[in-house]
């Protein structure tokens, strides 16, 4: 197994490692192959290799490198020679003397079948040699290159790769009346071949000379007789209406079937291809290319964008005074499990202030949930109007409305917008044509709310209603909240393909051209979660879209996009005017699973809907107990998915805490406006109450208990050139000459410390206890679920990164992004790890994956150091594969490291001294692995108060720029 070493978070090099994507990913495992490198993948599957941590929530995207570009050269350099060739073919034809005409009385002579056949094969085998030559010659012209050149994107085939597939031959009967071709266009021959000999899978067509025929005539003829010509289109149709049963269906398919075989055959556009709209986005400036970005731009700050201007900023009005007026509309999609849908209501109902629109699927064996649902709204607006004085606040889509939804189909992006209809009365309207009053939003039949939360029946709230008011009342009204991959879309032309939905399923005709700015469409498309919570501008403005509009226009071109609900609402908001108020995140967690092509067992073949079945999709894990601290250390507002039939006692335990933080949360509040009450009198101002672990909010110094009593202890801390998290120095030099005994036990200034050593943890989840003793260390007492106890952040305090997160898979995480299972430490107590160890557990579903590939697995992790340990640790991955080199490290290969010298000296307990680490990379280790496992002391920093204000500032700066591995995005 591999153990990941430590780092805090930084931003990864390619959009294969964002975070925060959707329910409906795509594994293009093949995006950048060759055209036969993506035919042989096609016959047999290629899962590769992956980290033992698993992929963030993104495109697999294969990585540049020399071997590819090189295979590419290869490529095009057998592609000229080929085409060479054949011209000069072309040209010893034109050249040669034409033939005689014939005698139309002389009798046509007939060659044997057998030669016939013969001279055909032998044609075939030249024609295979000569390109087995051409590519031969352009392997050793291309490894005479000295320099590597880049990989070049994939090119439709040429004209010699699809001769080269050619399975179409014309016989000429007349010249050859013996032949014998079945319906099956396969010669029928008495000879039996070898079995060796390679099987023949050409298409023979036997048709009279076509020279003798008008063009009308022949033309004709080969689409008469020709069924080799249409065989791959018939056999494409069987496999379709394998699954399209209907006539309206299988109409349909037919239909758009010949809108692709039109457009070749009239030397016309396919359909989409001369799309275009203005984009009329002005406030985001659009960056297609993150490699090559500005100076002064980062990745961060491009897809980290924020939509909160200062109060005072802006005209009054754009924020609401009064939290406790905003009102919120809540869409939720549902098809199975009415009881989880009701009990999301009800955690979410606050009275006269909540509304709910639910849509339920449309097919039949949800029906039961649609009355079920039905029933319960009536009820409840019943009571609410007759018990509490307040108006319906409970609709469901109605019967004639409801969308028949698929997994990647445009139906999910339909279902939405049919719920759109009915929270602004539109379907009303739709019933009583003649009614005044449906074109504008406020209509009397339409709900009222500031914001409308759009989110699945599997998804539960983790904030307290009070805490999701107050978040979303601190951004303006008009902010619209939805999580974007803010770099253009620009997939490939064999990933993007043109679908047609029907009889439930997605049925894949051809190439959908794709839609990008710098081809000429004007707009670009950005994949997004269909997961938001938007404005009332923006949600009537999608419900019922100008005639003319952008969204007008991009419906007729999303319906057959696969996952089209994560190509729908990002795109409209970044190509519209609305895109001045996206503030870049959802509040919604999710955590991913793996791609279904990984799936042991039979897969779900509704999310592999490509030719190559291994391009498929995933969703979402389904939460477990282990994964509750994750949740509540995320920081956001809501997650998915939950499911209260496989996990009955999660939402129990999220209800818990909701209520808790419902009082605390109110605490606090009276609390801060006693405290600003008491600045403007003069008064004694109080201060919000610290938790056990917040150490009188200055932070902490984490001590290696080994070193304590060295003559320079050494601490956990980052260095000034990159984002290693190491042992290093924790004092200046002359400072632990000063200590008493046992100081561990007291605490330190901040002015003491040398580097950056200084963490802050927390936040913490709330199962179990935490606080510090009287030795230094801190105490773990296991909650009601959890064994490890709370769970926490640990985050550097010092310097340019301060905030940055201590993380498991640092490459693959986003500063600002939400928080993930390798971004919390539990503490050990001497029975799940050492006491003063901090450990990371592994989540069930990443055990899972382990498991699967037949891999060891630990489902606690300490933090630790390399080649001290009892355990075997041969599988740590080289060193100098995966370190960032510090500025103070050599340059030789060969130099051992000081742990590793014959004389390298050893403690009283026999092993190695610790201090002979000092400097080196900290890594995660099995908290079994005694000697390797490090223990800390928790030494608190304080304030000295004789300090002035505004003499307070970091001991540590100095003139000289900090230096990081990613300056620019500090």
């Amino acid at each position: 197994m591999y153990l990941p070493i430590f780092f805090i978070e930084q931003l990864p090099e390619d959009e294969d490692d964002w975070e925060g994507w959707d329910d409906d990913e795509w594994y293009e495992d093949d995006k950048d192959l060759t055209y036969e490198q993506k035919k042989n993948k096609e016959e047999e599957q290629d899962s590769g290799d992956e980290e033992l941590m698993g992929s963030g929530e993104e495109l697999g995207e294969e990585e540049d490198s020399e071997d590819s570009a090189d295979s590419e050269d290869e490529e095009e350099a057998t592609k000229q020679q080929v085409v060479v060739k054949e011209e000069q073919a072309v040209q010893e034809q034109v050249q040669s003397p034409p033939a005689k005409e014939k005698e139309p009385e002389k009798k046509k002579q007939t060659v044997p079948m057998a030669d016939l056949i013969k001279g055909i094969r032998e044609q075939q085998q030249t024609e295979k040699a000569l390109i087995q030559e051409a590519k031969a010659q352009a392997k050793q012209t291309n490894k005479q290159k000295q320099q590597t050149v880049r990989k070049k994107k994939i090119r439709p085939p040429r004209v010699w790769e699809s001769n080269a597939e050619a399975v179409m031959k014309i016989i000429d009967t007349d010249a050859n009346p013996d032949i014998q071709i079945n319906h099956e266009g396969e010669i029928i021959s008495e000879d039996k071949d070898s079995e060796d000999e390679e099987e023949d899978e050409t298409y023979y067509i036997p048709l009279p000379n076509l020279s003798t025929m008008s063009a009308s005539e022949a033309a004709y003829s080969i689409l008469n007789s020709t069924f080799a010509m249409t065989m791959p289109l018939r056999h494409r149709l069987e496999e379709i209406f394998a699954k399209a049963t209907s006539h309206e269906c299988r109409t349909k398919v037919a239909e758009h079937y010949a809108l692709h075989i039109n457009a070749i055959a009239v030397e016309t556009k396919l359909p989409f291809e001369d799309f275009y709209y203005p984009n009329t986005c002005k406030a985001i400036t659009r960056y297609a290319d993150w490699e090559t970005l500005p100076q002064g731009v980062t990745a961060q700050s491009v897809q980290y964008r924020t939509y909160q201007p200062d109060v005072d900023s802006v005209p009054e009005g754009t924020y609401l005074k009064n939290v406790t007026e905003l009102e919120l509309c809540y869409v939720i999609l549902t098809h199975d499990q009415p009881e989880a849908t009701i009990r999301l209501i009800q955690s979410l109902y606050v009275a006269h202030v909540t509304t709910f629109v639910i849509h339920v699927d449309g097919k039949e064996k949800s029906d039961e949930t649609y009355e079920r649902l039905v029933k319960y709204a009536e009820e409840m607006n019943e009571y609410a109007v007759d018990v509490e004085g307040e108006t319906e606040y409970i609709r469901v889509v109605p019967n004639h409305n409801r969308v028949r939804v698929n997994w990647g189909g445009f139906t999910m992006v339909e279902a939405t917008l049919m719920a759109l209809k009915t929270v602004f009365g539109l379907d009303h309207y739709e019933e009583y044509p003649d009614e005044e009053g449906g074109n504008v939003h406020d209509n009397p039949h339409a709900f009222r709310f500031h914001k409308l939360v759009h989110i699945a029946s599997t998804t539960y709230p983790l904030a307290s209603n009070t805490e999701i008011r107050d978040t979303l009342a601190s951004y303006p009204l008009d902010a619209n909240f939805l999580h974007i991959i803010l770099r253009p879309n620009n997939p490939t032309p064999s990933v993007w393909n043109y679908f047609v939905e029907c009889d439930d399923a997605l049925h894949r005709i051809y190439r959908l051209p794709a839609l990008n700015f710098d081809r000429g469409n004007g707009v670009d498309i950005y994949t997004s979660s269909q997961w938001f919570i938007i404005s009332r501008d923006f949600a009537w403005y999608i419900a019922n879209p100008p005639k003319g509009s952008f969204v007008a226009k991009y419906l007729e071109y999303i319906e057959h996009v696969v996952v089209a609900d994560e190509a729908f609402f990002g795109t409209v908001i970044r190509n519209t005017h609305f895109c001045s108020t996206l503030h870049n995140d959802n509040f919604l967690h999710i955590q991913f699973d793996r791609w279904e092509n990984e799936a042991e067992g039979e897969r779900d073949q509704r999310k592999c809907l490509f030719k190559n079945r291994n391009h498929c999709g995933r969703s979402p894990t389904t939460m477990t107990l282990d994964y509750l601290p994750v949740l509540e250390l995320s920081g956001d507002l809501f997650a998915r998915k939950f499911d209260d039939i496989a996990q009955p006692l999660v939402k129990d335990y999220i209800d818990k805490k909701r209520e808790k933080d419902e009082d605390r949360f109110k605490r606090e509040a009276e609390l801060l406006k006693e405290i600003e009450f008491n600045k403007t009198k003069g008064l004694e101002v109080k201060s919000v109450p610290l938790e056990e672990w917040e150490f009188q909010g200055e932070g902490v110094l984490l001590v290696a208990k080994e070193t304590i009593n060295d003559e320079m202890p050494l601490c956990m801390g980052v260095g000034k050139s990159n984002n290693n998290v190491r042992l290093q120095p924790c004092f200046l030099s002359d400072v632990p000459e000063t200590f008493a005994e046992n100081w561990q036990t007291g605490a330190v200034i901040i002015e003491e410390i040398d580097g950056y050593n200084r963490w802050d943890i927390g936040p913490c989840s709330s199962d179990g206890e935490l606080k510090r003793n009287a030795t230094g260390e801190l105490e773990m007492i296991p909650g009601g679920f959890s064994a490890t106890g709370p769970q926490c952040l640990v985050k550097l305090g010092d310097g340019a990164r301060a905030g940055r997160c201590l993380d498991v898979e640092s490459t693959k995480t986003l500063p600002g992004g939400s928080t993930k299972w390798h971004q919390i430490f539990a503490f050990g107590n001497g029975t799940i790890a050492p006491r003063g160890a901090i450990h990371a557990t592994l989540p069930p579903h990443i055990e899972k994956q382990h498991l699967n590939k037949k891999e060891p697995v630990v489902p606690h992790l300490c933090i630790g150091v390399q080649g001290r340990g009892d355990a075997n640790e041969t599988l740590w991955k080289p060193k100098k594969e995966n370190e960032a080199k510090d500025e103070t490290e050599t340059e030789e290969d060969d130099e051992l490291d000081p742990w590793e010298e014959p004389d390298a000296q050893v403690g009283p307990t026999g092993r190695k001294l610790l201090s002979l680490w000092n400097g080196q990379q900290l890594r995660t280790t099995p908290c079994q692995n005694t000697g390797a496992v490090l223990e800390f002391f928790f030494v608190p920093f304080i304030v000295e108060e004789a300090e002035e204000e505004d003499s307070a500032v970091d001991a540590n700066s100095s003139p000289e720029k900090e230096m990081t591995d990613n300056d620019e995005e500090l």
